[in-house]
């Protein structure tokens, strides 16, 4: 046998334990759990701007996600959030006692994963949320409903192999020179 021909032996039997591996990895990891709950605190920041005006708010939310893990880096979500705290509307910086909350928000994502490790992994969500918010003073109380599609990034960080803790900046409305972004930070277990 050659030099070279034992080389390529070598070579062809490496591959074939790599992919040997590759292939037990990937039945390993159906088996893995797929269904995962997500439950954590959301600052919003709710800005509207009309000519020079401009208002502004920062309501808090209480977010519940349940989602499916459809391939290894690929989920689908669910999303339902509702107030926890409203907060007094600011015109061009200047109080107005009008308080803006979010009595809920119901989104539907996708969510795809990059890990970074085995601790660590980013991700992006891109979906469609159906926002209501409400404004009350004196007594008065004005309802708006609005879809939108929402987009957003964040980071999990593996606490073990069925929790993590989450980092998120989402940006749940834009239209009508109406936004509404927020950060969250979340606990999520896996099932």
């Amino acid at each position: 046998m050659t030099n070279l021909s034992k080389t390529m032996l070598a070579s062809l039997l490496a591959v074939g334990v790599v992919t040997a591996t590759s292939a037990q990895q990937r039945v390993q990891s159906t088996t893995d759990p797929r269904l995962y709950g997500e439950i954590g605190l959301s600052q919003l920041k709710i800005e509207a701007e009309d000519g020079p005006l401009s208002a502004e708010a920062k309501p808090g939310l209480l977010t519940g996600t349940l989602g499916y893990q459809l391939w290894p880096f690929l989920a689908i979500e669910g999303q339902v959030a509702g107030n926890v705290m409203k907060d007094e509307i600011k015109l061009n910086g200047v109080n107005t006692g009008v308080d803006a909350k979010i009595p809920h928000m119901v989104g539907l994502f996708v969510k795809p994963t990059l890990p970074i490790g085995d601790r660590v992994e980013l991700f992006a969500r891109a979906g469609v949320v159906r926002t209501k918010l409400k404004l009350s003073t004196g007594g008065i109380d004005v309802d708006d409903t609005g879809t939108s599609g929402a987009y957003g990034v964040g980071i999990n960080v593996n606490l073990s192999p069925v929790s993590y803790l989450q980092a998120n900046w989402m940006n749940y409305y834009d239209k009508d020179d109406i936004k509404l972004q927020g950060v969250g930070l979340m606990y999520g277990r896996r099932f």
